[in-house]
C-alpha cells in the first residue's frame, strides 16, 4: 500500500519488501495523500488482487484461502515512518489532525481493496493490525488512531458484509487481545510469542484467559526456526506446543480452537528449509488431534 501511495519500496529477492524512502516528509504531506487507482495494472494493489484470484482459483477447493491487507495505521507508518507518525500524533493539535486526515484517506483505500478482493472470492481476508501493541500504544491511543469504528471497526464490518471471514494477524510482542479478539471477534487470530519479553502471551495464557473461546487462535512457532533449526528440533518444538495447547483446550472443554503455525510469515528466502515446513505439518497431523 505504501508503494502505491507514493513511497519507494525495496523488493529484494530473498527478503520481505520494506520502505526505504517514505513519501510523507512534513505535515502537509498527510493531507495530500490520495487513494490510488487499484485497477491500474502498474500498481502493486492490482497485482495483489489479481494474484489472490489466481491462487483462489487454483487452491480454493483444497485449502482455506485468504487475502492479506495492512490496516490504516500500519500503512501510514510505512508511508511516513513510525517514529514520525507517533510523534505527530501528540506534537500539537495541527499534527494530530493531519494524522487523522491521512488515516481517513488510507481507510478509504482499504475499503476499495476489500471490495476488490471480495470479487476474487477468497474464504477470508487477513488484516495486519501490527500497532495494536502495548509496547508502543496504550488502549486509549490505539482506539483513537486505529481501533475506533471509522477506521478498523468499519473495515472489519465491510469484510463480513462482502462475504469473507474477517481475520487478524498481529505479530507484535504485547498485542491488544481484548480489543482485537474479544471486542472484534475475528474468525481467526494469528499471533507471535516472544518468550524473552515479559508479558508476551503464550499459547497457554491465551487459552486460559478465554481468547480461544472467541476466535480460532494460531501461531506461536518462531519463524526463524524454519531457517535455522534442524527438522528434529522443529518436530520437538511443534510437539511441545501441541502438548501445551491440547492440555489447556481440554481444561476449557473447547475442542480444536488453536492452529499450530508460524508466529509470522515463514521467511521468503532460499535458506528456508522446506523439510522444516514439512516436519511442522506432519507432526501437527500426527499429534495434534484429540478425542
Amino acid at each position: 500500500m505504501a508503494g502505491d501511495l507514493g513511497a519507494h519500496v525495496r523488493m529484494d529477492e530473498q527478503n520481505t519488501p520494506f520502505v526505504d524512502e517514505p513519501l510523507i516528509t512534513d505535515l502537509e504531506g498527510y493531507e495530500k495523500l490520495e487513494v490510488p487507482d487499484i485497477k491500474d495494472p502498474k500498481t502493486r494493489s492490482h497485482v495483489l488482487v489479481e494474484g489472490t484470484g489466481i491462487f483462489v482459483e487454483a487452491l480454493g477447493k483444497e485449502v482455506v484461502t485468504a487475502a492479506f491487507l495492512e490496516g490504516p495505521l500500519l500503512a501510514l507508518t510505512q508511508t511516513r515512518g513510525a517514529e514520525y507518525v507517533f510523534k505527530d500524533m501528540y506534537d500539537n493539535d495541527s499534527s494530530r489532525k493531519a494524522v487523522h486526515a491521512a488515516l481517513e484517506t488510507i481507510t478509504d483505500y482499504d475499503k476499495e481493496m476489500v471490495k476488490a478482493f471480495a470479487e476474487k472470492k477468497p474464504a477470508g481476508l487477513v488484516w495486519d493490525y501490527l500497532w495494536g501493541s502495548y509496547s508502543c500504544l496504550g488502549d486509549t491511543e490505539y482506539m483513537e488512531f486505529e481501533g475506533q469504528h471509522k477506521y478498523a471497526g468499519c473495515l472489519n464490518e465491510l469484510v463480513q458484509k462482502e462475504g469473507m471471514a474477517n481475520c487478524i494477524h498481529n505479530c507484535a510482542d504485547l498485542p491488544h487481545l481484548d480489543t482485537q479478539i474479544k471486542a472484534w471477534k475475528p474468525a481467526i487470530y494469528s499471533m507471535a510469542y516472544y518468550p524473552l519479553i515479559p508479558g508476551s502471551p503464550s499459547a497457554k495464557e491465551v487459552i486460559q484467559k478465554g481468547y480461544a473461546d472467541v476466535s480460532l487462535v494460531g501461531g506461536n512457532i518462531d519463524p526463524q526456526g524454519f531457517v535455522r533449526w534442524k527438522p528434529e528440533k522443529m518436530v520437538d518444538v511443534t510437539k511441545k506446543l501441541i502438548n501445551e495447547v491440547i492440555t489447556e483446550l481440554k481444561a476449557r472443554d473447547l475442542g480444536g480452537r488453536y492452529c499450530i503455525a508460524s508466529g509470522c510469515e515463514v521467511p521468503p528466502a532460499l535458506s528456508t528449509k522446506l523439510e522444516n515446513i514439512q516436519a511442522c505439518v506432519d507432526t501437527t497431523k500426527q499429534f495434534g488431534t484429540f478425542a
